[in-house]
């Protein structure tokens, strides 16, 4: 009897238990496309597939422990070995996914054996015989106008839960996919980011059925996202000698990047008449339209209160415009509800069934029938379960960036600010459990109570991407980077960066204190979405910045950089734009994106290993704002001489310039202010700024008599030995050509954290 796929995956079980394994004659075509020409493998360590001459050190996969390459290979594989009792996929991820092969050292035990396990299925596959191979690959299409375009009533909750949709929309559609062509799950190479890709068997009939299917999925996401959403779905037949060059594979894959490109032109083609046809709304007042995506096409019979969850069609016409009800769509009732959820979920259910508890998502199966998912188990019904971040079980494992501040994890201070808030707007006490609000968030925040919106992106990885040469890379790749973006992150929001590096924390807010249960305070921050290569982050302004330059310096170790920024491993850049917490949810998600823009393309800023690697720090439309006695001036600046973002490597001087003055806890607000640096020279210097970067013209014998007419508050505090004064003098006079073009920024920092709310 031929062996399977699921044998190889057996196999990579006894290399990882015995540290060696002869490949046999009939699996060596399998593991031959998959790039192995040696006839035995043995463990190796496993070197960064980004690049560089680092390691991994071997470990399992775990959700709280962060596992970054060193620069020795280190010999002991003892930690990797497989109880007897531990078979199939998700022991074979969790214990050989930083480890290697003689065959190539960059890519883990784990993705070269589930490639070799899918080629093998397609090899004895009943199929094509001349191109037994089919490479599916789906592409989703107006993610950030599905998931950020709605209103701020719920909005943390109902955001987060709303990604946390799409991104088990790919596990959906994958799960249906598989299951109708009869295979299994080492067909995926590659899921996150919004799209995935799978290599199945070419048997008859299995084009049809998915592209059947895209049209099931994108009629209902024409009814369910009125057409801002769209799935390009594409099946393209290939043979083996697309997978075992470099050159054809690449080719092959760009091939099929053209397909999706043109079902994403063409999009909703089949739906033009519908897309087209006139209608009236079915809602004709902003009370009665869905007031989390302003939906007014929905009837009565589909459409909920928030709070009493009674449809509104039960409710009497006279009183539906009431300030008492607040109407939602039906998926919007349930995205609201699954939000609090999802803060400790650790499991997601898929039922034939509608579930009898709130809070479930409800996709389109392959046979057009409805599919649900939910966190909630329920009793006497039958449902396939992932587990969240976890390889503890032989379930499937999801990963998902699910960091999420709660009401009660709030200071007292920000508590009782959320409590006012909630009570007078929705007229209900929040309880511990609730996801904390952007006002609970910004009142977290030390001085100006504002909300910080982060948004992050890996430099050219499109490009990178476009490059890989075979199925084991672009698998590794993209696991390794999901790994990051979904698993690591909740670990360093929650302020633990792993090797015993210590999170930035300028005022002394203490995130590594440990709460009763073990766990680290962490950050007021929520991940609204991380996954692929970019990631979207609210939280208290303060904290926001500074987990921004965290997250930089962690990818940067993670991709064989440094935390030093010697070495700086993959770029990634960033925009940080600050909002008063009731600004509009969308346009905190647009306007952080215009300002990594600005990272990214700033004219003349890419550094000499021509990364881009920066960071677009408050960034506010090419205009430089400073609050004055409750007045806020707007000063216009030249584009071509204001420097809009700075290098990643210019964090260090910018957090000396304001960790240098003092801060103490005020103990009547609870809150961190400044206790040294009065307004006005804040606002003299910055003013200084603002003509360097106006006339590339700076005054000396001007800076020289504000350092002395404020001498005494500079004195007031010695810094690495020497007093203020000196201090200034040193590092700002002495080189004002490096420090000035980026002194905005930390003064800027200042002035924010002085201000009373």
């Amino acid at each position: 009897m031929a062996l399977s796929g699921q044998d190889i995956i057996e196999f990579g079980i006894t290399l990882l238990r015995e540290h060696r394994w002869n490949v046999s004659a009939d699996v060596a075509e399998a593991f031959r496309l998959a790039g192995v020409q040696q006839s035995e493998l043995t463990l190796a360590a496993l070197k960064s597939p980004f690049g560089g001459d680092k390691y991994f050190k071997p470990a399992q996969l775990s959700a709280t422990a962060m596992n970054y390459p060193d620069s020795e290979a280190p010999p002991d594989f003892s930690c990797v070995e497989p109880g007897e009792d531990e078979h199939g996929l998700t022991a074979l991820e969790k214990y050989g996914s930083f480890v290697a092969t003689n065959a190539n050292e960059s890519v883990p035990v784990c993705y070269l054996f589930k490639t070799a396990a899918a080629i093998q299925d397609c090899l004895l596959a009943d199929g094509d015989s001349e191109n037994p191979f089919l490479l599916v690959s789906a592409d989703f299409s107006g993610i950030q106008d599905t998931v950020y375009t709605i209103s701020s009533k719920g909005a943390l909750k109902t955001l987060r839960a709303r990604s946390f949709m799409l991104e088990l929309l790919t596990e959906h559609i994958i799960s249906e996919i598989l299951n109708a062509c009869h295979a299994k799950r080492q067909a995926i190479i590659y899921s996150g980011g919004g799209g995935f890709s799978l290599l199945l068997p070419n048997r008859a009939g299995v084009v049809t059925a998915i592209e059947g299917y895209r049209e099931v999925l994108n009629r209902w996401a024409l009814q369910e996202f009125s057409g801002k959403f769209f799935i390009a779905l594409d099946a393209t037949p290939c043979n083996a000698a697309s997978l075992e060059s470099e050159a054809d594979f690449t080719a092959l894959r760009q091939c099929q990047s053209e397909s999706l490109d043109k079902l994403k032109r063409q999009k909703f083609l089949k739906q033009l008449d519908e897309l087209f046809t006139p209608t009236m709304p079915k809602q004709l007042t902003d009370r009665t339209e869905c007031q989390i995506t302003r939906r007014d096409d929905l009837p009565p019979e589909q459409m909920r209160d928030r709070e009493t969850r009674k449809l509104m069609s039960f409710v009497p016409v006279e009183q539906r415009d009431d300030d008492r009800y607040t109407w939602l769509s039906e998926s919007c009732f349930h995205q609201f509800r699954l939000g609090d959820k999802l803060i400790d979920a650790k499991n997601v259910y898929r039922y034939e069934e509608k579930p009898d508890k709130d809070g479930y998502l409800t996709f389109k199966g392959i046979s057009d029938q409805d599919v649900y998912y939910s966190i909630d188990e329920i009793e006497q019904k039958d449902g396939l379960a992932w587990q969240i971040n976890s390889w503890e079980t032989t379930s499937p494992t999801v990963l998902y960036a699910k960091y999420v501040r709660k009401h009660g994890e709030l200071s007292d201070f920000a508590k009782e600010a959320e409590r006012e808030s909630i009570e007078s707007v929705e007229g209900r006490t929040p309880k511990n459990e609730d996801t904390a609000t952007f006002e609970g968030l910004a009142s977290s925040s030390c001085g100006a109570d504002l909300i910080g919106a982060l948004r992050m992106d890996v430099d050219d990885m499109g490009k990178k991407f476009k490059a890989i040469g075979s199925l084991p890379e672009l698998s590794v790749k993209s696991r390794m980077l999901n790994l990051f973006f979904k698993v690591y992150l909740n670990e360093i929001c929650a302020g633990n960066l792993g090797k015993e590096e210590k999170p930035t924390d300028i005022v002394g807010k203490n995130y590594q204190e440990k709460n009763p249960d073990g766990t680290n305070k962490g950050r007021n921050v929520s991940v609204v979405y991380a996954g692929g290569d970019d990631l979207f982050i609210l939280g208290a302004w303060d904290e926001t910045a500074e987990i921004a330059f965290d997250i930089q310096r962690c990818f940067a170790r993670f991709t064989g950089g440094s935390f030093n920024s010697e070495k700086k491993g993959c770029g990634i850049s960033g925009g940080l734009t600050l909002h008063q917490p009731k600004f509009p949810l969308y346009q905190m998600a647009q306007k952080s994106g215009e300002a990594e823009h600005v990272a990214k393309n700033e004219t003349g800023q890419k550094n000499k290993d021509g990364l881009k690697n920066r960071i677009a720090l408050f960034y506010a439309e090419n205009l430089m704002e400073i609050e004055r006695e409750g007045k806020m001036e707007r000063v216009n600046k030249d584009d071509d001489l204001l420097m809009l973002s700075i290098d990643w490597g210019q964090f260090t001087e910018l957090i000396r310039i304001v960790s240098y003055f003092a801060i103490y806890r005020d103990a009547e607000e609870k809150r961190f202010v400044l206790k040294y640096l009065s307004n006005s020279f804040t606002y003299s210097l910055l003013d200084t700024t603002y003509e360097w970067h106006e006339r590339q013209h700076l005054s000396l014998p001007h800076v020289l008599w504000l350092l002395r007419k404020h001498e005494k508050e500079l004195q007031s505090k010695d810094f690495e030995n020497e007093d203020g004064l000196s201090y200034f003098k040193r590092k700002i006079i002495g080189r004002f050509s490096d420090v000035f073009p980026i002194l905005h920024l930390p003064l800027t920092w200042i002035e924010l954290l002085k201000r009373r709310g």
